[in-house]
């Protein structure tokens, strides 16, 4: 990201869901060019590319999803966490939930469209991997290596 405006937003991450973002950040990293090299890049491009789904396969996307395996967790506690996004993709965010509260009447949380965005990016993330997604690291670092390109 560069020197756009940020805005402090919370996030409740289900453990789960906040796993695998973690996973499909760093998988991404060696697979998707286009990535973005924090975190917090990458989870407004998740946003973003949620955003610019339409209600309805918004919709499809969650109904599909429901079951997910990271919506659950027995031993953790799901948390808020405070992440620094660009002002234009909360605005994004906020003008797909009212279109998805006035089209469906799908009345949805900010973190729920996260976590919704979440699970749909780290399914592109596995694609692109060709495989299951890596474990999520314990901690991230700030700005991990990316792969170099073959030369």
């Amino acid at each position: 990201m560069t020197s756009q405006t940020t805005i402090p937003v919370g996030i409740y991450w289900k453990p789960g869901v906040w796993d695998l973002a973690r996973s499909a950040y760093i998988a991404d990293l060696d697979t998707d060019v286009d990535s973005p090299g924090s975190f917090v890049g990458w989870l407004a491009q998740a946003l973003e590319l949620h955003t610019r789904r339409s209600p309805q396969q918004r919709a499809e996307l969650a109904a599909a999803s429901e079951k997910h395996p990271a919506l659950v967790s027995v031993t953790r506690k799901s948390f808020n966490k405070k992440h620094d996004l660009p002002a234009a993709t909360i605005e994004a965010v906020e003008d797909a939930l009212v279109a998805d509260r006035q089209e469906l009447g799908r009345m949805l949380a900010r973190s729920a469209f996260a976590q919704e965005a979440v699970i749909a990016a780290a399914e592109d993330a596995r694609r692109r991997l060709g495989r299951e997604l890596p474990p999520p690291p314990q901690k991230l670092s700030n700005r991990p290596p990316r792969r170099r390109p073959a030369r």
